[in-house]
C-alpha cells in the first residue's frame, strides 16, 4: 500500500511540472509581460546597466534604466521584458 501512495505522489509531481513547464512555455510564446530579480554589476557611461539575475553567474549588458533613479553597482533591481531577456529593461530598484 505505501508503494502506490509513493507512485502516486511522485506521478503527481511529474504531472504538476509538465504542466509548468507548458504553461510557461505558452506565456512565453504569448508575449506576456515578465518579471526577474536582478542585481547591478556595473553601470555604463552612457546610463545602461550590466546586471546579473538572481541565482545566476551571467551578466546581462546593457539594459536600459527606466526606474528615473540613479543605479550604482550592487543595488538590487526588478527587470521586466516580453518573451525572452533580449528586450529587458530595468524597471523597479528595490
Amino acid at each position: 500500500m505505501e508503494n502506490s501512495k509513493d507512485f502516486s505522489e511522485l506521478l503527481g509531481n511529474i504531472i504538476e511540472q509538465k504542466i509548468q513547464k507548458v504553461v510557461k512555455e505558452e506565456m512565453n510564446k504569448s508575449g506576456n509581460m515578465r518579471g526577474f530579480a536582478a542585481k547591478v554589476s556595473s553601470v555604463n557611461g552612457n546610463g545602461t546597466v550590466n546586471v546579473i539575475l538572481a541565482g545566476e553567474t551571467t551578466i546581462i549588458p546593457n539594459l536600459k534604466n527606466k526606474t528615473n533613479q540613479t543605479l550604482v553597482a550592487n543595488d538590487e533591481v526588478f527587470l521586466f521584458s516580453i518573451s525572452n531577456l533580449s528586450n529587458a529593461f530595468v524597471g523597479i530598484k528595490k
